[in-house]
């Protein structure tokens, strides 16, 4: 079985900062919340003050100790480890043989420097090697092909045959993965990895990470979202996590600053399906480009010119994010079991319901670029942007349906009701025949599943009342 903190390094990137808001400038009004929580953090370093002229090491309990009488090669050994930025605690112990076992866990952090198009760096460079003096990465360490590889699963499907490294740790067909990242946008990267964005001051935490952490909340609460706490909406962050008397707020707190605990109450959720980290990060997706879409449509043309996440942008991110899921259902390494199935079911159909509701014609037009300053009221490019008619209307293939077809209708039967108000919603629009024929023959088969389930539990129940029956009439005799 593995432990907690191996599941939670597979889940975020806590190289970057397991609390999340340590390194950015703090709010004045916050500062005297703050001052004891710099002091509890002083007493639990771990990091070792050591004096290179007099060869003195102190550690924070105050012990002391000298390197003098060290052979060469064992004092260059300590003194590196003296030097290694770390902290370091003591999670258990037990007696073993003739001796005793102490788990010792240590969190390094590594920065790695990843470059993007034409760079001064070959390829990403990480601080753990900061002695070798070469420029750009000659053979990659633990730190950039884990990296490289939670960038890449945000972006690409899963691939059907494994992918190729290269002697800089991307992989031969993609090359430099921070290359995607200004089209897939980072603030859009930085919600699917559950990470801070670090640059510049951060006063709010991200809107996805505070509904996150809303959702786990209500969901032990026994609570909906919507009447779960209003008045937890992430304005206190920088303050103190501890709040006295309140529990839920603190762990709020906790779950906004602290990513490997987010990580962790996900993992161990992954049973509530809108909570499934497996498929979590592709709603949250479909909810910033659903945003996103919103806020064009709404826009004034001036508005427009400044927006990078353009109607474009949402059509090809709900594809890419149709063909990542289809891929982890038909490639998956390990097979999925009935929880990812009914999260990957939740969040297709949460999709398909979305992009449904958005069945409307929307003309846009844009002013020349030049006309703000001549005063021209001129306009060009107008457009007709109808989410509905670009995803599932347009294209060939059957939007988010081929995947549900691949699922056991068993799995998602309970989402029959969502299935037949999206049919009853598409019936009498230019949807084409063979998607709703589509759609018909997956609800037919979630009906009858049902109809098999229901009669396995009638015919269950009267095999129970019968021994039932028997054996009451055994006592009465």
């Amino acid at each position: 079985m593995s432990l907690p903190i191996e599941r939670m390094s597979l889940l975020s990137l806590e190289s970057m900062s397991t609390s999340r808001g340590s390194p950015n400038p703090r709010r004045e009004e916050d500062s005297e919340d703050l001052a004891d929580t710099a002091a509890y953090e002083s007493d639990i370093d771990t990091s070792i003050d050591y004096d290179e002229t007099t060869g003195i090491a102190t550690f924070r309990s105050g012990m002391r100790y000298s390197v003098h009488g060290l052979d060469t090669g064992t004092r260059e050994a300590v003194v590196k480890a003296l030097g290694t930025s770390s902290k370091l605690s003591l999670r258990g112990c037990s007696p073993r043989g003739q001796g005793y076992v102490f788990l010792v866990t240590e969190t390094i952090e590594h920065h790695v420097r990843a470059p993007y198009a034409s760079g001064p760096y070959d390829g990403p460079s990480c601080s753990c090697r900061q002695e070798e003096m070469s420029v750009g990465l000659q053979h990659p360490c633990r730190h950039t092909l884990w990296l490289c590889d939670q960038i890449l699963s945000q972006l690409v499907p899963l691939p059907g045959d494994p992918y190729t490294w290269r002697i800089d740790g991307y992989t031969t067909k993609h090359g430099n993965v921070c290359d995607f990242i200004p089209d897939f946008h980072l603030d859009v990267l930085a919600d699917s990895l559950h990470c801070e964005i670090m640059a510049g001051e951060s006063l709010k935490p991200r809107p996805h990470r505070v509904q996150t952490a809303r959702e786990i909340l209500a969901t032990l609460s026994g609570d909906s979202v919507d009447q779960y706490r209003p008045d937890l909406t992430g304005e206190t962050v920088g303050k103190e996590v501890v709040k006295e008397g309140d529990l839920e707020e603190t762990i709020f707190r906790m779950l906004l600053q602290n990513d490997s605990l987010l990580a962790y109450f996900l993992s161990s959720m992954r049973s509530h399906e809108p909570l499934n980290p497996r498929f979590r990060r592709f709603r949250d997706r479909a909810a910033t480009a659903l945003d996103a879409f919103d806020h064009y449509i709404k826009a004034s043309d001036r508005e427009r010119a400044e927006l990078s996440k353009d109607p474009q942008w949402c059509y090809k991110t709900f594809k890419d994010i149709s063909e990542q899921i289809k891929s982890i259902v038909i490639y998956s390494e390990r097979e999925l079991d009935d929880f990812d199935r009914r999260a990957a079911a939740n969040t297709l159909i949460y999709i398909l319901d979305q992009v449904v509701s958005r069945n409307e014609d929307h003309d846009v037009t844009r002013t020349r670029s030049d006309s703000y300053r001549l005063g021209d009221t001129q306009l060009q490019n107008a457009r007709k942007f109808n989410l509905f008619n670009e995803l599932v209307v347009e294209p060939s293939h059957n939007f988010i349906l081929d995947i549900l077809d691949e699922l056991q209708p068993e799995i998602f039967n309970h989402l029959l009701a969502d299935l037949n108000r999206i049919e009853q919603a598409i019936v009498n629009t230019n949807v084409p025949r063979s998607y709703l024929d589509k759609l018909s023959g997956i609800i037919s088969r979630l009906r009858n599943a049902g109809s098999r389930s229901g009669s396995e539990h009638a015919e269950g129940s009267k095999k129970r009342t019968s021994q039932d029956n028997n054996h009451s009439a055994k006592r009465v005799r």
